[in-house]
């Protein structure tokens, strides 16, 4: 089934909830995408999917409340990029990718065939086949967070939670990455939930799209029903323009006219 639901979750880590009674769901293939201002609460709900973070509520990941499940049974279901990963110092590429293929290992077995494989799969859909030997410390920003991807890709989980996994990626390199991501989706029926800043990506690339600000969600439905100038300005900024270009939606923040007197 691969569906995502969160159903009443709250989050409180003691100043106050940062997420408040936060019912949204995701059906199998679907690409949810999380939006709102810094703060909104995103990355905080995006966490409790995979019991990174106390809460209130549930969340049930194909139909298991992940609360009941080990970390091995949550890992087979739900694979996870976090705002910030953390990288092993000294760790190679290809290593660091086969991570991902743990939750399939007993626990003194070693990769299989089928593993090593995965992993030069997942690094042949990032173009990252050069990098496999290097140590995973001494790559940039966005060469670290296309490998924090891959090793997800390699992990073959039915459900992508993706907190800004673009954020250091340049426009094109972000692009090239949605668009696997996009194809994965596609060609596994695989969920994904993400949260995104970039509003215009939400809306080429995702099913759905659900608001959040302050913690609450306030909005959710299509894009082309939620991305509009008169919704983004209420939570974002009287600047928000929704163009197109050559059929697609094209969101922009427009300087104010205060800012040319």
């Amino acid at each position: 089934m691969s569906t995502v639901r969160f159903e009443k979750v709250s989050v409180d880590y003691g100043a106050g909830p940062v997420v408040s009674d936060v019912s949204l769901g995701a059906i199998a293939g679907e690409w949810l995408a999380i939006v709102g201002p810094n703060g909104a609460g995103k990355s905080s709900l995006l966490r409790t999917a995979v019991a990174a973070v106390e809460f209130t509520g549930s969340v049930m990941v194909d139909g298991r409340l992940t609360t009941t499940l080990t970390d091995k049974e949550r890992a087979r279901l739900v694979a996870y990029v976090s705002q910030r990963p953390r990288y092993p110092q000294g760790m190679a590429v290809f290593d660091y990718v086969l991570l991902g293929r743990t939750p399939y290992m007993g626990t003194l077995a070693s990769e299989s065939t089928h593993d090593i494989a995965l992993v030069w799969e997942a690094l042949s859909a990032l173009r990252l086949e050069a990098f496999a030997s290097r140590d995973v410390a001494t790559l940039s920003g966005g060469e670290t967070q296309r490998v924090s991807l891959a090793r997800v890709i390699a992990q073959r989980a039915a459900i992508l939670v993706l907190d800004e996994a673009t954020a250091s990626l340049d426009v094109s390199a972000q692009h090239e990455v949605l668009e696997v991501i996009d194809a994965l989706r596609s060609s596994h029926n695989i969920t994904v939930v993400s949260a995104i800043h970039d509003l215009t990506a939400a809306a080429q690339f995702c099913n759905s799209v659900a608001i959040m600000d302050r913690g609450l969600l306030v909005n959710h439905g299509a894009p082309v029903d939620v991305l509009t100038e008169s919704v983004l300005q209420e939570v974002f900024d009287p600047s928000i323009r929704v163009l197109e270009v050559n059929g697609d939606p094209v969101i922009v923040s427009l300087r104010s006219e205060e800012a040319y007197q």
